[in-house]
């Protein structure tokens, strides 16, 4: 390096300022719809979780009605046994919802950084973090 020193925002000249704002105007629109956008496939995902326990729990009720009238009948011989269906069941449940916390908090992080985006808080935080060099 030649030893010289690194400018900070506020030591800046007006051309400067200028060109360091559209910068950063253009790393905060980028930033903004990009947040956005994985923001709606976070919800998407957490609706589809939503639908699959519905499904789940859809599916098992249909399955023991017909088991249960198949064994009824006589069509079947009788021997199910629920509880390994319900272990089954509670292990999705709980790796469903393992699952469905992740992407809230990662939900619920897109929204933090929207809405300092839109606040203009991210943009000051920028600035302030270009007048520490």
């Amino acid at each position: 390096m030649n030893g010289e020193k690194i400018k900070t925002y506020d030591e800046c000249n007006v051309d400067e300022k200028e060109v360091l704002d559209s910068f950063r105007q253009m790393k905060l629109l980028y930033d903004y719809a990009r947040f956005r956008l994985h923001r709606v496939q976070v919800e998407d995902l957490i609706k589809d979780y939503e639908e699959l326990k519905n499904l789940r729990e859809e599916i098992q009720v249909k399955y023991f009605s017909i088991y249960e009238e198949l064994v009824k009948e006589e069509l079947i011989e009788g021997g199910l046994d629920a509880s390994i269906w319900g272990i089954t069941r509670d292990h999705e449940n709980e790796t469903w919802a393992s699952e469905l916390r992740l992407m809230s908090d990662i939900k619920t992080n897109f929204d933090i950084a929207i809405s300092m985006i839109e606040s203009g808080e991210a943009e000051q935080s920028i600035i302030d973090a270009e007048n520490v060099l």
